[in-house]
């Protein structure tokens, strides 16, 4: 689809540094809403858009993410620096944001994983975990961002959210999602603390310098609620080559040198007040989460939303709602993975 017409580009270059005619490259890695990276000889941005054709209710919202970023980002915490926001609906019917390019990699699967050491690759995992806790020490209640969500029962509201968007979306019926629907609705554990929540913390969801963790992108699913969400959905995602059945099949830890699970735990354990007696509902949540991702990019895929696609891979997307969904139903779950 062609986005990037003339006038746009003429506009953009208006509003950042950057000439008429820059060239333009959609990163491979998100499947939710659409990043460019956008350079001409001199500079490079990130151009950031919800997917072309029909949005679900209160999804894909670029003034909120990239209010999210302003905040985050003003109280020194690693984020890229939003730039400038398009919310006039004049020359593109969606909105879009534009933030720094944060040079470094993205650890996005097994074969950049690959590139690094054992020693790095523990590194970068602290670093990985330092960071998480920096985002779950900021005192949210008491920044700009107090009114990004309601402040309790973050996972009821979340079964409700996902569920209601699942509904909304629904092609098929999947037996596993209903049995993890109902366990996780049978143990919500009480909620300690009020914090930022990622959403979707992930290792290819960070920038990597040297290293070091330099920043944090994908801020479409963040609210505010229960921060074990996040630590959750890292220890859904932080599967190995044990694990022959995970869903997560690109995942930069099925490269050998990593730190276990247990380890993952640890590094977030010892320098957290929280009580994870509870984690395993969180990790079952991840997975229930994701398979509903899973089915809502499936959906788009089929309907055109991506542009033309390859149908072999409409159909992984497909089975990947299966194989997360499968996992999510079960009723030893961290005990299996760990």
């Amino acid at each position: 689809m062609d986005f990037f017409e003339k006038r746009l580009k003429n506009f953009i270059s208006s509003k950042i540094d950057i000439s008429e005619d820059f060239d333009f490259e959609q990163f491979k890695v998100g499947r939710s809403n659409i990043t460019y990276k956008i350079s001409d000889d001199a500079n490079t941005y990130v151009l950031r858009r919800p997917p072309f054709g029909n949005k679900l209710e209160s999804a894909h919202n670029m003034s909120r993410e990239y209010k999210i970023l302003k905040v985050l980002y003003k109280n020194g915490l690693r984020v890229p620096k939003p730039l400038y926001l398009y919310d006039e609906k004049k020359l593109t019917n969606d909105d879009f944001y534009i933030m720094e390019f944060i040079e470094g990699a993205t650890i996005a699967n097994y074969d950049v994983a690959e590139n690094y050491d054992e020693i790095e690759k523990h590194i970068i995992s602290k670093s990985f975990i330092e960071t998480l806790l920096e985002i779950h020490n900021f005192n949210v209640v008491d920044s700009e961002l107090s009114n990004l969500g309601q402040h309790e029962n973050y996972v009821e509201r979340q079964i409700k959210r996902w569920n209601k968007q699942f509904q909304a979306q629904k092609v098929r019926d999947i037996e596993d999602l209903d049995k993890a629907t109902a366990l996780l609705l049978e143990n919500i554990p009480t909620q300690q603390i009020v914090r930022i929540v990622h959403g979707d913390y992930r290792l290819d969801n960070v920038r990597v310098n040297k290293n070091r963790v330099s920043a944090v992108l994908d801020w479409e699913l963040c609210t505010l609620g229960d921060p074990l969400a996040d630590l959750g959905t890292v220890i859904a995602s932080w599967n190995d080559q044990t694990e022959k059945d995970s869903p997560f099949v690109y995942s930069p830890t099925l490269s050998n040198g990593f730190p276990s699970r247990k380890d993952i735990i640890e590094y977030y354990s010892n320098s957290s007040s929280l009580d994870l007696r509870n984690i395993e509902f969180y990790t079952r949540l991840s997975f229930w989460k994701h398979a509903m991702i899973m089915e809502g990019v499936f959906v788009r895929y089929s309907l055109g939303s991506y542009g033309k696609v390859n149908e072999n891979e409409i159909e992984s997307f497909k089975n990947s709602t299966i194989m997360f969904a499968k996992k999510a139903a079960s009723k030893n779950l961290l005990e299996e993975i760990t």
